[in-house]
């Protein structure tokens, strides 16, 4: 979905490497003192022509995080596919990474279709998920494991925003395990190297790593859905590591730009707005 275009490069990968586990040590002794976020959007489009907008809202405070975001279709689209999704999550960061506690998400179609989904995340237990309409989850199944291996998508968006799982051998971050309480999926991250960019909006100008993304379904999804999934062609994405006061540890890495080629044309995600909030430190 188009959330997922944008957002693909905003996760985090297991919590065994050693890498993450230096990055969530400095997390560790950093959080307490930093305060404020930052709020970004993005234009989605399809050969060019906008079709959507999406924008996302990172608070952290203290040891705490909170994300809400926002999708809609606009244009001509809209007239088709007229569609909105709201959802915010929140948790808490700690020696051992990122803990999710709580998503929210309600999708709206039109008049009549609405969904609402609700995660949380009980600290050493199986995820649990509330879902209106229910979803028939026993069809296509999610074990507790591949459960609790998985954050929510909000929660690996903050936690790749933190540069939880960068490191200088590997600014892109590693694959992000995502349980969005019905489908259990991997964005993975390949670091292809570094380039100058200049948005043609005039937000940003400068070094920008180029990475790789690719999606890989693991469970819940029909059996030719998954076939499919595996010949999705991968996404690449300019990310900028840009320094904040409020930022865990002195900087976001923020997506500027992201991109998939389809069959039909190529689909970009393009930044639009960034905001950034830093609020008082405490001592």
């Amino acid at each position: 979905m188009p959330q997922g275009l944008v957002w693909a490069a905003l996760a985090t990968g297991a919590l065994a490497s050693s890498a993450a586990s230096a990055a969530a040590e400095r997390v560790a002794a950093l959080a307490p003192t930093k305060s404020g976020g930052m709020d970004v959007s993005y234009t989605i489009a399809f050969w060019s022509l906008p079709f959507g907008h999406t924008s996302f809202a990172v608070r952290f405070d203290n040891s705490a995080y909170r994300i809400d975001s926002h999708f809609e279709t606009s244009g001509i689209v809209s007239a088709l596919w007229d569609a909105h999704i709201d959802a915010t999550s929140s948790g808490q960061i700690a020696a051992r990474g990122i803990s999710p506690a709580a998503y929210d998400s309600m999708y709206r179609r039109g008049t009549t279709h609405h969904q609402r989904v609700r995660v949380t995340f009980p600290a050493g237990s199986v995820p649990m998920t509330y879902a209106d309409p229910p979803y028939n989850t026993k069809k296509y199944p999610v074990t507790d494991e591949q459960k609790k291996q998985g954050y929510d998508p909000l929660s690996a968006a903050a936690s790749f925003l933190a540069g939880l799982r960068a490191s200088a051998g590997n600014p892109c971050g590693t694959a992000a395990p995502v349980f969005d309480g019905r489908r259990r999926y991997n964005i993975e991250f390949t670091y292809v190297r570094d380039e100058q960019v200049k948005l043609e909006n005039g937000l940003y100008s400068g070094k920008a790593h180029l990475c790789q993304l690719h999606y890989n379904q693991i469970a819940g999804f029909k059996p030719k859905i998954l076939k499919e999934g595996r010949a999705l062609p991968p996404a690449y994405a300019w990310v900028a590591e840009v320094p904040s006061a409020s930022a865990p540890l002195g900087y976001y890495l923020l997506p500027l730009k992201a991109w998939t080629s389809t069959g039909f044309g190529t689909v970009t995600a393009t930044l639009t707005q960034m905001k950034m909030e830093n609020r008082s430190t405490k001592s």
